[in-house]
């Protein structure tokens, strides 16, 4: 009983503040949206995001040769595709069997449009140890969600031996060096295992600046926590890559890599390029997290200095084997050979 009317005193006291003192009461309430706003509406932040309107501007045009000339091109954003599309977070070995021949994936996990000539040719780098279930998912997701694009496109799994903890910067590096090989790739989109795409319509291709392609993860309810973060799925053209020098090489365990290359591309003057919310939507699966890098605040003091001897131009590792699979090609690596 007590309690009640406890709570009945102080509901009267608050009709009481705000009847009588309204301009209080408004400051009150403006300070409550001015917090709680943002946490449920990126807009709110203050980011710049360009919204599906402006994509078609955005995408750079590298037209790729294994097509004749006199093809026509392939839409850069297919009109067909559905704003949003359920993430499928169960394995099917049935369809995962399946997918090389009803798709026609060629091995190596290799497609490209036979109708249209594609406008860009792109790899998807993903680095990779023990995620086999998380591998699984991506394949069965990505191939299909790429061939909606009418992208011509490759999948590299650079997979690290056991022998030291993981470096994710350096297998993003040595992916990008590999697929550098091959012709004709000019965009080259890092991406994480345990990230799906939610957004039919969020072509994978480069933009005119780098582009942090996941700025709206469900793990962070949709929402960038702040405008430094640059993980999980980016995209860059080869020039945008080499005037960086990619990666840090020296990132050994969890965190700090991703920090590096934003503070890198902070240092040339390079902006960073992110798309609405709405078209930028990830799902992340779940998965442990590795043991931190004790030394990455460290390094994240020294970015400027090092940068231009730290990354593609002293890159040292060992292939231990390459293997092209019905769905992907796998590079297996030692990343500290010496």
């Amino acid at each position: 009983m007590t309690s009640v009317i406890m709570k009945t005193f102080r509901f009267r006291k608050l009709l009481h503040f705000i009847k009588y003192k309204p301009i209080e009461t408004s400051i009150v309430i403006s300070i409550i949206l001015a917090t709680i706003q943002p946490l449920r509406c990126p807009t709110w932040r203050g980011y710049s995001y360009l919204n599906f309107n402006e994509i078609k501007d955005d995408l750079q045009m590298c037209l790729v040769t294994r097509r004749p000339h006199d093809f026509k091109l392939c839409p850069l954003v297919s009109p067909d595709l559905a704003p949003y599309k359920r993430v499928n977070k169960v394995v099917n070995e049935t369809l995962l069997r399946e997918m090389p021949e009803k798709m026609n994936i060629l091995p190596g996990g290799r497609w490209f449009p036979k109708h249209c000539s594609a406008w860009q040719r792109v790899a998807v780098i993903i680095p990779y140890r023990d995620r086999k279930k998380h591998l699984d998912l991506f394949l069965q997701n990505i191939h299909p969600f790429l061939q909606a694009q009418q992208l011509d496109y490759g999948i590299f799994v650079i997979e690290q031996s056991e022998k030291h903890k993981f470096n994710r910067g350096k297998l993003f590096n040595i992916g990008y060096l590999e697929a550098t090989k091959e012709p004709d790739f000019c965009c080259f989109i890092f991406h994480d295992v345990d990230l799906l795409p939610e957004s039919p319509r969020h072509t994978y291709g480069c933009s005119e600046e780098p582009r942090h392609m996941c700025s709206a993860l469900d793990t962070f309810r949709y929402v960038l926590p702040y405008p430094e973060l640059f993980g999980g799925v980016v995209a860059f053209t080869k020039e945008q890559f080499s005037t960086v020098n990619g990666y840090s090489n020296l990132f050994f365990g969890w965190g700090g890599e991703d920090d590096d290359l934003y503070d890198r591309l902070k240092a040339k003057q390079i902006n960073v390029r992110r798309w609405a919310p709405e078209i930028s939507r990830f799902t992340m699966l779940f998965h442990k997290k590795e043991p931190p890098n004790q030394h990455r605040f460290l390094l994240l003091k020294t970015v400027k200095e090092r940068m231009d001897r730290d990354g593609l131009n002293t890159l040292d590792y060992k292939i231990l084997s390459t293997d092209s699979y019905p769905l992907y090609t796998r590079i297996l690596v030692d990343v500290k050979p010496k």
